[in-house]
């Protein structure tokens, strides 16, 4: 059958058989991975819900506070209140770490970080996936002067994909300065001034992180606003040029919230794509899984399926005449 015809036919038989559904997803596609709708109307803006945010902080250089210092602890709960009250979810890194029997050794890097969140959403566990993942860290310098010490803050932070691999945009404070009452040489004693300050400045570059990243979320700003679009790699496994074609058409050309797509890899048996959507897995693999059956490929027989966050295979298993091959056996 030639491939136009085939491409045609999964096509317009897909379509007639959710036409609605589609026309649902439509108007619900774009505002996937959005923060929760603040009106009150949650469920309905989102076949996602709210982006799972997780705020980690750095330690490691000897400029930066330490985890184990009230400031650092105090910093934390600022920024995850501040990403609560824009409607995030705020995953919290010590109930994951509790929950996977982790230990939270102090002197982190920002890749150390960053594999925390990745390890998070690897364990498939619901309650410790995450999307976005907020990143800060404290500088001080402590200046000993003869009526009194000088601290001297910098707050910064940013914002990274942990699915999609994507710098999200960051922020950096202006250096603030705290004076103790008297000469404190030693950090340490420095603390809770230290603390006090960071979390004033915690409050403001946590408005900022929170309002950069539901603006990143939102489409309320038209087709230019940047989006949290879900980045796939496609595999596509013993299945004819004919039939691996099809999909593909109908991937890009029928499915809600695509976005783009490139070829990685093409070979006798394989084919590779990176495929980009607004799409969420569940409702990627309801539609693939309509696609295949209707087009005699049932992920239930001689068909694998299988779709995950930033990955979707689709690999043909039994032989592609299966009476035949049990004869010949």
């Amino acid at each position: 059958m030639p491939l136009g015809r085939v491409t045609a036919m999964a096509s317009r038989s897909l379509l007639s058989a959710l036409a609605a559904a589609l026309l649902i997803s439509c108007a619900s596609a774009a505002t996937v991975g959005r923060a929760a709708d603040r009106s009150g109307d949650r469920g309905h803006g989102s076949r996602e819900g709210p982006i799972p945010v997780l705020v980690l902080g750095e330690d490691r250089d000897p400029d930066t506070v330490p985890r184990h210092d009230p400031a650092f602890r105090r910093v934390v709960a600022e920024l995850q209140s501040a990403m609560d009250r824009q409607g995030f979810r705020v995953v919290d890194e010590d109930a994951v770490a509790a929950g996977l029997g982790w230990s939270r050794p102090g002197g982190r890097g920002r890749i150390d970080l960053l594999e925390v969140a990745k390890l998070a959403n690897a364990s498939e566990r619901g309650t410790d996936r995450v999307r976005a993942v907020v990143l800060f860290r404290i500088e001080g310098s402590v200046t000993d002067l003869s009526y009194t010490t000088r601290v001297d803050l910098h707050l910064s932070g940013e914002i990274v994909d942990a699915v999609g691999n994507r710098y999200l945009g960051g922020f950096d404070l202006p250096a603030e300065t705290v004076s103790t009452a008297g000469r404190c040489p030693a950090y340490a004693c420095a603390s809770q001034a230290v603390a006090a300050r960071a979390q004033d400045l915690a409050t403001e570059l946590g408005a900022v992180l929170a309002a950069r990243l539901a603006y990143l979320a939102s489409p309320a700003g038209g087709r230019d606003v940047p989006q949290l679009d879900g980045v796939y790699t496609v595999t596509v496994r013993h299945l004819s040029p004919e039939d691996a074609m099809a999909i593909f058409d109908v991937m890009t050309g029928e499915f809600p919230g695509y976005r783009s797509h490139a070829l990685i890899r093409r070979g006798r048996a394989l084919r590779r794509y990176e495929y980009v959507t607004t799409a969420d897995p569940a409702t990627l693999e309801r539609w693939l899984t309509l696609l295949l059956v209707d087009m005699g490929l049932d992920p239930g027989g001689p068909v694998a399926l299988s779709v995950r966050p930033g990955e979707i295979r689709i690999e043909r298993v039994l032989p592609a005449d299966p009476e035949r091959a049990a004869g010949g056996g």
